[in-house]
């Protein structure tokens, strides 16, 4: 009869041989466990030499202040030696917790930065001095003319102004002709860089390409009273060129908006918050940023697409956008009449406006249920019928100079890229 092996553990480690473990423990180990825990109690034990006495200044890692005449071995000297006559004062420095340590002003042990900021206000005293007597009225300091190049008053060159019309053979690129601005279409709308940017953006890849170039040599120039002036829009200038490119010709005539009340009009808006008496300052345009251009759909063909300007207020920090209908009302009239969206169809949480003539020609269509169909329709009857127009140009342009007709560019995806809005929103617009 065979008997079963006790199994055996092989992660098993044996217990450490130490008094301590054993069943049995004598007494010798435990006065010697018991002096290690009364050791240990003495170490954090608070048994320092420095003890807080009465009327001493506790501090908040619970140690007494520091005080000169007693801490500072130089300080202490001197003040037994006023009353202890031959106490010699030792030659060192003092305590750096010391306010007549001349390097550390009492600030304790400085860091390299501390040093820095310390040698820093040094020489800025020493440059914010006031003048001595001696330096009043020298012209120590002037230059050689003694100052009469500044003084002299400054040719103004007038800014260069847009060309109406052909642009001229010799064109800089101050020169802002519609012939610059047909180019610099031409030549994004072929960057396969740009394409793959702006691939997902609402507004056509032409208007983009337009907006891209007047927010570089316009907006961010600040030369818009030049071209948009207080009507708030530029419309895309027509060229000879124009005629040999599908995209640019695709866009003549559309309109781009800017919307920024601050430089158009000189105008402080102010807050649309009932309780802030705060006003709107400039933050950015929609489009320095995000590239996004917003749509202003109307019944005279393709919408308007605005740059629009963020505005931010000074007291209460509220953010809005310039076009919005409680910053509209908010504006003048002789202001807000400029602006093609009337202040109660400038709705903040919708993805489009409708303008001013189409919300009113709406309006009394919308009174009958199921019209707010017809009014989507018309708006995308707009923009065929203008698509229609374009391409006819475009051919009969052709083929009066006798060119080769490039392929035109398509109406869905490429000409319009954002359709108007449906008869439901329609509906909520004007409910």
């Amino acid at each position: 009869m065979t008997t079963n092996a006790p199994v055996v553990n092989p992660y098993a480690k044996p217990r450490p041989a130490v008094a301590h473990n054993e069943a049995n423990m004598g007494r010798q180990s435990q006065q010697r466990i018991s002096n290690q825990h009364k050791r240990k109690y003495k170490l954090c034990s608070n048994n320092n030499n420095k003890k807080r006495k009465k009327g001493d200044q506790l501090t908040l890692l619970g140690g007494t202040a520091f005080e000169a005449q007693k801490d500072c071995v130089v300080c202490k000297a001197r003040f037994l030696a006023t009353f202890v006559e031959g106490h010699r004062a030792p030659n060192r420095a003092h305590h750096p917790l010391c306010i007549r340590n001349t390097k550390t002003r009492g600030k304790g042990e400085l860091s390299e930065l501390q040093k820095a900021t310390l040698e820093d206000n040094k020489r800025h005293k020493a440059l914010v001095r006031p003048i001595t007597a001696a330096e009043k009225g020298s012209s120590r300091n002037l230059p050689a003319d003694s100052g009469v190049a500044f003084f002299v008053p400054r040719a103004k060159s007038p800014p260069p102004k847009m060309i109406v019309g052909a642009a001229l053979a010799n064109d800089s690129d101050e020169v802002l002709s519609p012939s610059h601005f047909c180019q610099a279409v031409s030549k994004l709308a072929l960057d396969n860089k740009f394409i793959q940017r702006h691939k997902d953006k609402r507004a056509p890849l032409a208007t983009m390409a337009f907006a891209d170039e007047a927010a570089n040599t316009i907006i961010r120039q600040k030369r818009s009273n030049e071209f948009f002036g207080k009507q708030l829009t530029m419309e895309v200038p027509d060229c000879d060129e124009a005629c040999n490119n599908p995209h640019c010709h695709s866009v003549v005539g559309q309109k781009t908006m800017l919307v920024e009340w601050e430089r158009s009009h000189g105008i402080e808006v102010p807050c649309p918050d009932a309780t802030c008496q705060g006003h709107l300052g400039n933050d950015r345009t929609n489009y320095s940023k995000n590239k996004i251009l917003f749509p202003t759909c109307d019944l005279n063909g393709p919408p308007t697409w605005c740059v629009v300007m963020t505005v931010v207020c000074g007291k209460c920090r509220r953010r809005s956008d310039a076009n919005e209908g409680e910053v509209l009302v908010s504006l003048p009239e002789c202001a807000a009449n400029q602006h093609p969206v009337h202040s109660s169809w400038a709705f903040p949480n919708f993805a489009s406006h409708l303008s001013r003539t189409t919300a009113e020609a709406f309006s009394s269509l919308t009174l009958t249920c199921g019209n707010g169909e017809m009014c989507s329709r018309m708006l995308c009857n707009s923009i065929n019928v203008a698509y229609l127009q374009r391409i006819k140009s475009y051919c009969s342009h052709a083929k009066e100079k006798k060119l080769k007709v490039k392929d035109c560019v398509t109406k869905d995806g490429v000409f319009v890229k954002a359709y108007p809005p449906l008869g439901d929103t329609v509906r909520d617009m004007f409910d």
